[in-house]
């Protein structure tokens, strides 16, 4: 056993540092904070009544937001939204339309395929998702969008 664990290191010595690491990038705090204002304005600039999600590329939370007058069902389809985008590393419309042309097997996952989950792409990296609802899809899309642009402009 000590043979192996002494071959597995000199095997692991072998290798430098970058080929074993990768640089990533993580969304703070604050960057979430200049999302949902962002999202918010644009829904205010319609009167849409929302809730907004923002999560990390793993589906974690990292910042929840229920505007008034968003009813309490929005609360958990933004954060399934967010969640199903960051995991599956893509708009949740993709999905949304999929299972509307048969491909019903993402009802049995844990995805949400319902429009309004839009990924957080840094330098071709999902960094994280956004998650709304409180409007028709498309107006959640819409919302999370401009809400994504914010950060990265």
């Amino acid at each position: 056993m000590r043979g192996l664990v002494i071959g597995a290191a000199a095997v692991v010595a072998a290798f430098p540092a970058h080929a074993q690491l990768r640089d990533t990038k993580m969304l703070t705090l604050d960057g979430a904070k200049n999302i949902v204002s962002a999202a918010e304005a644009e829904a205010k600039k319609s009167n849409w009544n929302m809730a907004f999600a923002i999560v990390d590329a793993a589906g974690g939370l990292v910042l929840f937001h229920k505007g008034d007058g968003a009813r309490p069902s929005n609360v958990d389809f933004a954060i399934a939204k967010a969640r199903t985008a960051a995991r599956y590393q893509r708009p949740t419309k993709t999905l949304d339309s999929m299972v509307a042309a048969g491909r019903v097997q993402f009802l049995a996952s844990d995805a949400f395929p319902l429009e309004g989950g839009v990924p957080i792409v840094i330098e071709g990296q999902v960094i994280g998702a956004v998650g709304v609802s409180g409007g028709t899809s498309a107006q959640d899309a819409q919302v999370a969008t401009a809400g994504i642009a914010a950060l990265v402009k």
